[in-house]
């Protein structure tokens, strides 16, 4: 990738032409994660999962949501991390989701193992990662290039319901989030198709100017000796809770 100073000497009248050379992903590497992507929406979309102990009914997965960078269409070339929020039809509140959630990680984690056309992909680095919230790790290769892609799942409460671009939430949703308690940042997943959409179906040049502001972010602040790595059970964080040093996932952020 491009240096920093690369960035500070482009002109203006150059910028487009820096992201599309620089910054922008290949068509190639695209196709061939969401090849991956497809195959695990595939996976979680055909199994109808139950829980022997705690969890006393059947588990559908309602929806699964792209999010992050390459849900939004904001992706730096050279990113290896897919972020994926599934909607299960378990949770009917978030105090449920809080309880339940624990359990649907393992039992997920139980599942994932025995899929066949994800170990045919090189399925590797399985495990519950701690974050906000907890979340299913693992990675699995991409197509021809033989790409590592680290993919990540974090089960959640649909509160939404059916999604339309651009439409605001009542009300009522966000006075049951605020009886629900909950830490900062543990129900976020929820509301990741309001951050998704906020970016998804803006301008292309607004895109590309965030991928200018992200490719500063880190060439300006990539860590050195001695400082903590952004990075954390390989998940990319942009950022971290400053009050208990909690990474903070990119359904917590919208870029």
């Amino acid at each position: 990738m491009a240096l920093a100073h690369d960035l500070y000497g482009t002109p203006a009248s150059r910028l487009d032409s820096f992201v599309a050379q620089w910054l922008q992903p290949s068509r190639k590497w695209k196709e061939e994660v969401l090849e991956v992507v497809r195959t695990v929406e595939q996976f979680l979309r055909q199994e109808f999962f139950y829980w022997e102990r705690g969890l006393d009914q059947e588990v559908r997965v309602l929806k699964v949501v792209k999010v992050g960078s390459f849900g939004n269409g904001t992706v730096l070339r050279g990113t290896t991390d897919v972020e994926l929020v599934v909607f299960l039809s378990c949770f009917h509140s978030f105090q449920e989701e809080a309880k339940q959630h624990q359990a649907i990680l393992r039992l997920l984690r139980k599942k994932v193992c025995c899929c066949q056309d994800l170990v045919d992909l090189g399925l590797s680095d399985l495990s519950v990662a701690q974050g906000v919230p907890d979340a299913l790790i693992f990675t699995i290769q991409a197509g021809e290039t033989e790409e590592p892609i680290n993919v990540t799942i974090i089960p959640a409460y649909g509160v939404l319901g059916p999604s339309v671009p651009n439409s605001k939430p009542p009300p009522e949703i966000y006075v049951s989030l605020i009886k629900a308690y909950g830490y900062p940042g543990n129900f976020s997943p929820s509301f990741s198709e309001l951050q998704r959409n906020f970016i998804k179906h803006r301008p292309t040049k607004l895109k590309s100017f965030l991928r200018l502001v992200k490719h500063w972010y880190q060439q300006a602040h990539h860590p050195g000796p001695g400082r903590p790595h952004p990075q954390c059970g390989r998940r990319v964080q942009m950022g971290h809770n400053g009050s208990e040093s909690l990474p903070v996932p990119e359904t917590g952020l919208l870029l």
